[in-house]
């Protein structure tokens, strides 16, 4: 009996307590890997870029980073080289027989651009797992409809990134294929449960990426790893070929998928195409006009209560220069929203999700293919013992699922609270607002110290229950060389105004930011 705890708590301090040295990946050298994705289209068609050229450059550069960020966990390199030396040759050619064939390609918005997906989403011939132990042998068949859109815009999918073990935890963390680390500092988190996107994509391994949210999943690697990700309105992008949570998930308004990118040129073209023929349904074609926006922010004390620290002081700093810069560029009125709610985020989150009927324990017995009900206090146990397979953090998620309901009034009575906040913001957005909201209350923590927090996804996760589309936003570095960010969060199907406020911002305060130093250092960023 005494040696299981001495296990139980061995296991305890290497998952949450070990502190590790970490490093820098190595800078970007060739400058194609700098240019956004518009661009690189533009090239290709004029011809000042081989397209086969481009997916070199990119699949040499995950061959560099990636056996430090283990965020690549399937390619399709051949195939890939194979499909942009094609493009290649029909836009080179001057027989009549490719005439019309040129002219088609010469249409598509994102022609050529390389692009990753989560390994979550199916790409036809690639792992399609989830990091579930279960599902480790899966092959996709087809593509998810978001990824048969992007090719039918011109991009060309090269690989698929890890992801937190069925998607149900904002670490990259599973027993398929490991843990993804942070680009800027290996020793800190990536996020989840789209963190292999988030890292490779600011590693410059990728142009943009495929990312799914359901409570923060593609916002929170966004943020960690310093790169730009919309959680589009609820019904813009179709869920096909998402796991887990897709024909059998009642409540699908709550997840979203969405582009993750370095630049913000490249997000309206980028959603665009992942919409496919509808995305003239939400008039993201259409002129936005900034002037006069209004601008709102909620107080530090309606910040979630549940959160174990204060959001840190250098991101509320940096939001209130976006304040500033807002009210003098654009004649912005910034006022406190006045929505008290916001303190209750975690439970509202909870109860929200639970009135659908949709259970996540129930959800992992389906693709982990239990035959009974899971017990996540048994599978703890189970977990520090290594006897397991299921990752530590899944069980979290799950346990606090289970304490949940055994409040049931309690979940009736936060579930109303959330339904009334809903209308509120979106009466308070209207056409013309923006909220300003911390993406994160940290800027990228030691691996699995979230474990120390794990309600903190709800400062990205509430905006799923409120049914908002949100654009994280990077901010430049801070003082410890990691990103800062913001969530821009407007009204129902506006998407393009958060868009438009993200490119401003991207202007003014640098956006992405390469700081690959070769060491860790307490250098400043400019």
């Amino acid at each position: 009996m005494l040696k299981a705890i001495g296990a139980w708590v061995a296991g305890l301090r290497s998952n949450v307590f070990q502190v590790e040295q970490g490093v820098c990946v190595p800078g970007p050298t060739d400058p194609i890997l700098n240019l956004p994705g518009c661009i690189i289209a533009q090239k290709i068609k004029e011809r000042e870029l081989k397209c086969e050229e481009t997916i070199k450059v990119f699949i040499n550069r995950i061959f560099e980073v990636n056996p430090l960020l283990n965020a690549v966990v399937g390619d399709r390199f051949e195939e890939a080289i194979a499909e942009a030396r094609y493009i290649d040759q029909v836009l080179d050619s001057d027989e009549p027989e490719f005439e019309e064939e040129k002219t088609a390609l010469l249409r598509k918005p994102l022609l050529g651009v390389p692009v990753t997906v989560k390994e979550a989403l199916a790409c036809k011939g690639l792992s399609h797992s989830a990091g579930a132990v279960d599902r480790k042998d899966e092959i996709a068949t087809e593509d998810a409809t978001v990824v048969d859109n992007l090719r039918k815009a011109g991009a060309i999918p090269i690989a698929v990134t890890n992801c937190s073990e069925l998607c149900m935890w904002f670490e990259t963390n599973n027993k398929v294929y490991g843990r993804t680390n942070n680009p800027y500092d290996t020793s800190k988190m990536a996020g989840g449960s789209s963190g292999g996107e988030g890292a490779i994509i600011s590693a410059a391994g990728s142009i943009f990426g495929v990312g799914s949210d359901l409570a923060g999943s593609a916002r929170i690697p966004a943020f960690f790893n310093g790169i730009f990700a919309h959680k589009p309105s609820s019904v813009a992008v179709c869920k096909q070929g998402h796991i887990p949570l897709e024909s059998t998930f009642s409540c699908k308004e709550y997840l979203a998928i969405g582009p993750m990118c370095r630049y913000a040129d490249d997000l309206l073209p980028t959603l665009k195409a992942m919409v496919g023929p509808k995305a003239y349904e939400l008039g993201l074609d259409e002129k936005v006009d900034l002037s006069y926006l209004k601008v709102y922010t909620v107080h530090e004390s309606h910040f979630p209560i549940l959160s174990t620290s204060p959001v840190n002081a250098e991101l509320m700093e940096r939001q209130q220069q976006v304040c500033t810069f807002l009210e003098e560029r654009f004649f912005a009125k910034v006022q406190d929203a006045g929505i008290q709610s916001f303190r209750y985020s975690p439970f509202i989150w909870f109860s929200m999700f639970d009135y659908t009927n949709d259970k996540l324990s129930t959800q992992l017995q389906h693709y982990s293919k239990e035959t009974k009900s899971i017990n996540p206090f048994f599978e703890f146990f189970k977990y520090f013992l290594g006897h397991s397979k299921y990752h530590f953090a899944t069980m979290v998620v799950v346990g606090m699922e289970f304490l949940c309901h055994l409040f049931p009034i309690t979940l009736s009575t936060f579930c109303k609270i959330g339904t009334q906040m809903r209308e509120e913001i979106q009466d308070l957005l209207g056409d013309d607002g923006i909220l300003l909201y911390p993406s994160y209350p940290h800027t990228a923590l030691p691996h699995q110290r979230c474990l120390l927090a794990p309600m903190n996804f709800s400062f990205s996760g509430i905006f799923n229950v409120m049914n908002l589309p949100v654009t994280q936003c990077p901010l430049g570095l801070g003082r410890d060389g990691l990103p800062l960010g913001i969530q821009i969060i407007v009204g129902r199907n506006n998407d393009k105004l958060s868009l438009a406020v993200a490119k401003q911002l991207e202007n003014e305060f640098g956006g992405w930011k390469e700081w690959y130093p070769g060491k860790l250092s307490n250098q400043k960023s400019n």
